[in-house]
């Protein structure tokens, strides 16, 4: 495994920084710089993509859920990360204590069940808040904005509607901050800039 320091890499706005033993698990030791890592990353979450589309075909595969999430963060980051598709297991600035993750997360999954069953808001808001909660529970020690957002993607697509548009093309630094501010907005308990921006 790579030996790489968690300061290593310039930290942008809204990613979470990594501890020095989670940035040990970097698999790939070639792996020097933020451009380098974005780029195993972006490979590594496409193929994660393709087989979440290939699962959510199979009738068994419930989503959301504890077991597909882990599975669907480890096809999404495996290939780079040694922790990929294990919850966190330390502190952070943002999310809950490492140890109530699975118990708030079985809480999540239940309410969107609960969503479901009696229709308490339209899909587009149960995906919507899907994601938002994931933010909030932070699970994984990075990844979970990606992971978060194909979840509520793929929440949408099993019950045939189409994902979010995640703002509007292309997806560039001013769409990013517009993403973060909605997020931050409905941090605060205003869910509606979330939901206009996830379609637009």
């Amino acid at each position: 495994m790579a030996k790489l320091q968690a300061f290593d890499f310039e930290i942008e706005d809204g990613q979470t920084p990594l501890d020095p033993d989670e940035a040990q698990g970097l698999k790939l030791k070639w792996v020097a710089t933020r451009a380098d890592l974005n780029d195993v990353e972006g490979a590594n979450v496409v193929s994660g993509m393709l087989w979440a589309a290939r699962e959510i075909r199979k009738k068994d595969v419930v989503v959301p859920s504890d077991a597909f999430l882990r599975k669907l963060h480890e096809k999404m980051f495996g290939s780079v990360w040694g922790w990929a598709g294990r919850y966190r297991l330390t502190e952070r600035n943002i999310g809950v204590a490492p140890h109530q993750i699975a118990m708030q997360l079985r809480q999540l999954f239940d309410n969107v069940g609960a969503w479901q069953e009696f229709k308490t808001y339209p899909l587009d808001e149960q995906a919507a808040r899907l994601h938002h909660q994931l933010t909030v529970i932070h699970p994984f020690p990075n990844g979970n904005g990606r992971s978060s957002r194909l979840m509520a993607d793929l929440f949408l697509q099993s019950r045939g509607e189409q994902p979010f548009s995640w703002g509007p093309a292309p997806h560039n630094s001013t769409v990013r901050k517009s993403y973060l501010q909605a997020v931050r907005e409905a941090d605060a308990g205003n869910l509606q800039p979330l939901l206009g921006f996830v379609r637009s």
